[in-house]
């Protein structure tokens, strides 16, 4: 059984990254930008967009006393002379001589590719370089190597929401379930979020909705699509595939072959236990069965009077939808994942 109502329940008010948390993080996502213009580094300071989960609107809520993190992407105006390491040294240095940032708890970090400012035991936010080249267009740096990678993070974006509206919002909606199921319940543990994302992406086709037109009709019947597609997909590739979204949008080098195997096997297993509580005909039984999944946040709405508020998961514009919204705890330990 298909149960929507629980599904909505357990999106707004377990999964989804509560609204006061993504306040929070647009907050300070302003307050480390000003910080970075007004250091009036040699590279001057161009715009800023989001990055990732964050612009993709698949950011959900962290397991208990475990901090969330969100990118964004900071354009900086190219310097001659200057090689790609050196971007990222001017934004450490901007914030690390910043009277705020430079003496919080948790110190500015320089990483491969982007600097990390984090908030103790709340969140920390990834400032990501880039430059569009003159000769070459967009381009995040690598400060391991020195070197520039192509970067076309306004394409995956598009490319996503392509995909996405041809499942009515609910592709967006089975991501953070998936999601969910990696880091409160330990299934593909060690699958990184860009590439869940891009391979549920490719599961989403328009001949699936020209061969049948309620295969995306909601978010249990998605949820069931996209993770038999995955299942259907992994069994045919007995060794890691290559990952692509858009024609030269590749992932591939973020995934082992080791990790491949562990979501080849749990996604095969998924697909079992999620079938067989969709077809599930007794009432009781089929909620044992998602419970099993998805713990104690899989609930029916508290009333009525709040149910009637919302559409219908699917319908684009249910409030389960949102990146965020009041959010409860209900971390376990696999849930039995492999039984």
């Amino acid at each position: 059984m298909e149960h929507v109502g629980h599904f909505r329940t357990l999106l707004e008010d377990t999964v989804n990254l509560p609204d006061g948390k993504l306040a929070s993080l647009a907050d300070r996502v302003d307050k480390i930008y000003a910080a970075i213009k007004a250091a009036k580094t040699q590279s001057r300071v161009l715009s800023k967009k989001r990055q990732g989960s964050w612009a993709q609107r698949t950011i959900i809520n962290p397991p208990k006393n475990v901090e969330f993190d969100a990118d964004f992407m900071l354009e900086l105006r190219e310097v001659e002379g200057w090689t790609p390491a050196d971007y990222n040294d001017a934004v450490f240095n901007a914030l690390d001589n910043d009277p705020v940032y430079g003496s919080m708890d948790e110190p500015v970090e320089a990483k491969n590719r982007c600097v990390r400012v984090s908030y103790a035991n709340d969140m920390h936010v990834d400032v990501v370089p880039y430059v569009n080249l003159a000769n070459g267009g967009e381009h995040i740096i690598n400060s391991e190597t020195d070197e520039w990678e192509a970067n076309n993070s306004d394409g995956f974006t598009q490319w996503m929401k392509t995909k996405d509206d041809l499942t009515d919002g609910n592709m967006r909606r089975v991501i953070r379930l998936l999601k969910y199921l990696r880091d409160h319940h330990g299934w593909y543990e060690d699958t990184v979020s860009i590439i869940l994302t891009t391979v549920v992406g490719n599961t989403i086709k328009p001949e699936n909705v020209l061969a049948n037109s309620d295969c995306y009709t909601n978010v249990p019947v998605t949820l069931a699509r996209v993770v038999s597609d995955l299942a259907t997909w992994v069994r045919a590739n007995d060794t890691r595939p290559e990952v692509e979204a858009d024609p030269g949008t590749t992932f591939t080098h973020r995934w082992t072959e080791s990790r491949y195997q562990q979501f080849r096997t749990d996604i095969q297993n998924l697909d079992t236990r999620i079938a067989a509580a969709l077809a599930e005909t007794d009432e009781d039984d089929s909620l044992d069965l998602w419970r099993d999944l998805f713990g104690g946040g899989f609930k029916a709405p508290e009333s009525s009077t709040k149910t009637s508020k919302f559409p219908a998961l699917g319908t684009g514009s249910g409030t389960a939808g949102a990146a965020g919204s009041a959010a409860s705890e209900t971390s376990t330990s696999r849930s039995g994942k492999v039984g």
